[in-house]
């Protein structure tokens, strides 16, 4: 987009044009149109024509065009100033005029008018997509045709298209500013410009056009636009030396001002212009209100709060600015742009060079992110509060410094510190909180976490830290039911945090002793409760949780098979210990905190097959399938783990009764892939050649199958039986089971079958 060339002339008649003083605009634009250097701008004679229709002059000016047109009639600039005067009487139609101009274009070939005009004539008729075309080449034979951007911008706000609306008003305005009311900054400009000259009428004109054109365009002017305008208009008749004027602008201002503050809905863009308003016409102590209003607010965007900071750094106003942050900072204490702006004015209070301290943080963030050397970080810190010992960010890791290096005085000294320059955030009060409650003083941790009273203004990773630190505290005075209610909230979220598990075996482990009264805790878990994770014995680890499965401490049991999964790094020993507990404690429960697992570290075959184990123990089969099918398909599945997912789809072909040649050609296959001494590979093929009615192949797998109080082959040792007809013989085998304890669903199922064939005397192939 070219500027059309700088014309002084033309700048000052638009000018006069928006302030109305339209005789003076007349003048001159009348100088330009006779004049040979710019009488051919046929810009100017729109702007003419423009003008004259506001004066009720146009019918003589397409009088004056027709005199002229027919006096040269070569002219194309007269012939198309005609043309457009005369389609803003109601002497043409519109049709007419677009005719006229298509001749236009067949007789003088592409002209950016000709196009102009016919857009225009398009737009009239809402052929928006012609109208679109005849701009654009407009555009294309001349872009600094600003009449065809806001052409353009009306098209597309026709066709719904407000992003590109907007784009092309605002080159039309770069353009043209004068030839459009409602730009906020043209109004005030232009009102301080005729000050400047004490064309005081003009001036207060300038001001009183801007809420005019709001009142025409959208019915209303918003009170920031009231507030501008009485302040601005009071402002030129105090120059203008009506005194009297003055004051009672001034007050209905304030009024105004007030007005703004008092309303819920003020929005910050709305305060932050009152402010600035204020400011500028020396009300500053209700611009300071805007402002406190602005940062005592439900902070929603962060670069205003910046904004106020920065230009009160600028100015110099740092104890006005200290004030107001700090109130600010009492409402929003872990703001992060309050909390930097705070910071920021009480480095400039204190003498400090503000570029060489931040640029010490940014250091020091880094270095704590890389998990930098220690030496470097305490010398760095040592620095820093030298030179500025209140910043509480770096008086408490100054106090991590100390706690890594086993210093726990020194350590509380800087995080008592730390909690004095800090007492309002959430984030410190949690973190003193945290080396309290880690250090035996539990009840002084408590009195802190009392002080956040509102957990629904806590960020999640806060919540999670008040309610592990109520979870220790509950733990510490014995209260394990209480320290569990908590903890499960925090495992629902995160169920493989090795801090909440080993909380939560401390609080079952401590629950299980006072239930069981026998020794709960091992040498191995010892070390790792007290952070010793090097070489635990885990067989010692695995006969006490055998010990426990026997006592039947379920829960107990699980919550130290997935400790167990963790530390090993998901080893297949665990994967069957952590799904037999599952199995036993939880398996719905489990399922969901095992497919957390997925697509992170712990990502593996033996997952997929745990969550298929899982899946067919609350009897799933056609899901418990899928997960078998997925671990066959893994990447990294070996041998090992391909012929256990083959014989677990096996099993769940069985069940379902589909795909009972697949389930055969499985097991086979797990047992050439290394499972041919497990004896359930026995039992599937027995129960797959049931199903397809080969009952003495059957019989010839299960007598392979030396398990007698497997519940499972006793099934199906009782249905060999039945489908051979020796309904007798089949109950017998089948009565113990019938009082077997039910203790998972294929235990249920299987009594569930026997029932029916047990009081059923049709026979076996009849009731399939």
């Amino acid at each position: 987009m070219r500027k059309h060339p700088s014309n002084p002339k033309l700048t000052e008649a638009n000018k006069c044009i928006f302030v109305k003083d339209y005789d003076q605009a007349e003048a001159l634009i009348e100088e330009l149109v006779k004049s040979p250097e710019h009488g051919n701008d046929l810009l100017i004679h729109l702007r003419r024509i423009e003008l004259a229709s506001k004066v009720d002059k146009l019918d003589s000016l397409v009088e004056s065009y027709s005199q002229q047109s027919a006096e040269n009639p070569s002219n194309l600039t007269i012939k198309l100033a005609h043309l457009f005067a005369e389609q803003h009487t109601d002497n043409l139609t519109n049709k007419e005029a677009l005719e006229r101009y298509l001749t236009l274009l067949q007789t003088e070939g592409p002209n950016a008018g000709i196009f102009y005009g016919i857009g225009y004539c398009y737009e009239v008729e809402s052929n928006l997509d012609r109208s679109r075309r005849a701009y654009e080449q407009c555009l294309n034979i001349d872009s600094s045709w600003h009449p065809a951007y806001f052409g353009l911008s009306q098209v597309y706000y026709q066709l719904g298209d407000e992003k590109k609306g907007d784009q092309y008003f605002s080159h039309f305005e770069e353009l043209a500013p004068y030839n459009v009311y409602g730009n906020f900054e043209t109004h005030r400009k232009l009102s301080l410009e005729f000050a400047e000259r004490e064309d005081f009428e003009s001036a207060e004109v300038a001001i009183r056009t801007l809420s005019e054109w709001w009142i025409e365009s959208k019915g209303f002017a918003p009170s920031e636009i009231q507030l501008f305008e009485r302040f601005a208009s009071a402002k030129i008749a105090e120059i203008d030396g009506d005194d009297v004027t003055a004051t009672g602008r001034r007050h209905q201002g304030r009024l105004v001002a007030h007005k703004i503050l008092e309303d819920e809905e003020s929005s910050e863009s709305i305060l932050y212009f009152a402010a600035k308003v204020l400011e500028e016409f020396a009300e500053l102590t209700l611009a300071l209100e805007m402002y406190r209003r602005i940062l005592k607010a439900e902070i929603t965007n962060p670069e205003m709060v910046q904004k106020i900071g920065a230009q009160f750094v600028s100015l110099g106003e740092f104890n006005i600015a200290k004030d107001i942050f700090e109130e600010a900072y009492k409402i929003h204490p872990d703001q992060p742009e309050i909390r930097f702006c705070l910071m920021v004015v009480r480095l400039k209070l204190a003498k400090v060079n503000v570029e060489d301290y931040l640029a010490s943080r940014e250091t020091l963030k880094r270095l704590i992110e890389e998990d930098g050397d220690r030496t470097e970080i305490m010398s760095l810190l040592m620095a820093m509060t030298a030179k500025y010992n209140q910043d509480p960010e770096v008086q408490g890791h100054m106090a991590d410094v100390f706690v890594d290096l086993g210093h726990k005085d020194k350590a509380r000294r800087h995080f008592e510190k730390m909690y004095e320059l800090d007492s309002y955030s959430r984030y410190s009060t949690l973190k003193y909180a945290s080396f309290l409650m880690q250090h035996q003083d539990a009840d002084l941790a408590k009195q802190l976490l009392e002080k956040i009273n509102d957990p629904q203004n806590l960020t999640p990773d806060e919540l999670c830290e008040l309610n592990w630190l109520n979870a220790t505290y509950e733990f510490r005075k014995t209260n394990y039911e209480s320290a569990m209610s908590r903890l499960h909230k925090l495992i629902e979220g995160e169920p493989w945090s090795l801090t909440y598990l080993l909380l939560e075996v401390r609080c079952l482990s401590e629950m299980a002793k006072i239930k069981h009264d026998f020794l709960v805790y091992d040498e191995a878990l010892e070390r790792l409760m007290a952070g010793d994770e090097e070489n635990p014995n885990w067989g010692v680890y695995d006969a006490q949780t055998e010990s426990l499965r026997k006592a039947r401490c379920n829960e107990l049991v699980f919550v130290r098979a997935k400790l167990r999964y963790l530390y090993t790094e998901g080893d297949e020993a665990s994967v069957k210990m952590l799904t037999q507990a599952a199995a036993t404690f939880n398996a719905q429960q489990s399922i969901f905190e095992l497919l957390k697992l997925l697509n992170t570290n712990f990502d593996s075959p033996n997952i997929y097959w745990a969550l298929g184990v899982l899946f067919r123990e609350i009897w799933q089969l056609e899901t418990a399938s899928m997960w078998f099918d997925q671990m066959l398909l893994h990447a990294k599945v070996d041998n090992s783990q391909r012929a256990r997912a083959y014989l677990e789809l096996a099993d769940c072909f069985c069940w379902r009764g589909i795909n009972l040649e697949k389930a055969i050609e499985y097991t086979k296959l797990s047992q050439d892939l290394g499972l041919r001494s497990d004896k359930r590979t026995m039992r599937i093929l027995a129960h797959g050649y049931l199903k397809l009615g080969k009952a003495q192949q059957a019989d010839v797998f299960l007598q392979d199958t030396v398990s007698n109080d497997d519940p499972e082959v006793i099934y199906l040792r009782g249905l060999v039986c039945y489908r051979n007809g020796a309904t007798e013989e089949a109950n017998t085998i089948w009565k113990p089971l019938l009082t077997y304890p039910v203790e998972t669903l294929r235990v249920h199922h299987i009594k569930q079958e026997i029932m029916k064939y047990y009081f059923d005397k049709q026979p076996y192939r009849a009731l399939n």
